[in-house]
């Protein structure tokens, strides 16, 4: 009886709810990664899913510290995430198009993510594709943006562990995320070198572990983020999309 009252102790009763003391916290919003985290890393499938492992990491992590280095402001936003591209203003916007205009690597990224900007109205990146005519048959992007989705739907899957991973390690990268020295970190390495080793599984949960602190324990202004809601209700309107 003790233990149950310990238990409840700090609770919130909310219809036959039980709030933990955690989730009453002003910033803490209810998400899951499927509904928040997938629209917001379906941008990365298409790397691991069409190219290899070593090409796919080397092309998004040079998109994203160009991306971070041509912005020049410490308080930029992960742009790992694509939601975070719409919080940018349209001078943030206009350094970009500048700044990526003679990298090799904007042709190279546009490249597998056209079938996207071609599904999606209000596309995060579309800004980049102005001016650009991107031809590609309506049924192969859907056909493309199904294999993207079900790449992530299971976030335990390999395809989705190597994206969360590389997530991780490029906000650790461009300053988006501080880990102290006091914690050990894994061997990040060892997703793509050994997946099934002990070293593999610890550094899948890292990332996990970090990416639901970074969905879920976030801004009030997150809260009306409309890019999710977005993604899934036309998705869900493509003839053909399961």
């Amino acid at each position: 009886m003790t233990k149950k009252k310990d238990f409840l102790e700090g609770h919130k009763k909310v219809g036959k709810k039980l709030i933990p003391p955690m989730l009453q916290l002003p910033n803490m919003v209810m998400t899951s990664f499927r509904d928040e985290g997938l629209p917001d890393l379906i941008w990365l499938a298409p790397f691991f899913l069409r190219v290899n492992d070593d090409v796919a990491v080397q092309q998004i992590m040079e998109f994203l510290i160009t991306c971070n280095d041509t912005l020049n402001h410490h308080e930029a936003p992960s742009l790992a995430f694509l939601s975070n591209f719409n919080k940018l203003s349209n001078i943030q916007k206009q350094s970009l198009i500048d700044g990526l205009a003679t990298k090799p690597i904007l042709s190279l990224i546009l490249d597998k993510i056209k079938h996207h900007n071609c599904l999606f109205h209000d596309y995060p990146l579309k800004f980049l594709f102005a001016g650009l005519n991107q031809e590609i048959e309506r049924e192969q992007c859907i056909t493309f943006l199904e294999e993207d989705v079900d790449a992530l739907l299971d976030r335990n899957s390999q395809i989705a562990t190597k994206i969360q991973v590389t997530t991780i390690v490029s906000m650790m990268v461009t300053g988006k995320m501080f880990i102290t020295s006091e914690i050990d970190i894994p061997n990040f390495n060892s997703i793509f070198t050994d997946p099934d080793s002990e070293e593999a599984k610890r550094a899948a949960s890292f990332a996990r572990a970090n990416l639901n602190a970074g969905i879920g324990f976030s801004s009030v202004e997150a809260t009306t983020n409309t890019w999710p809601n977005s993604f899934w209700k036309q998705s869900f309107s493509f003839s053909g999309c399961r």
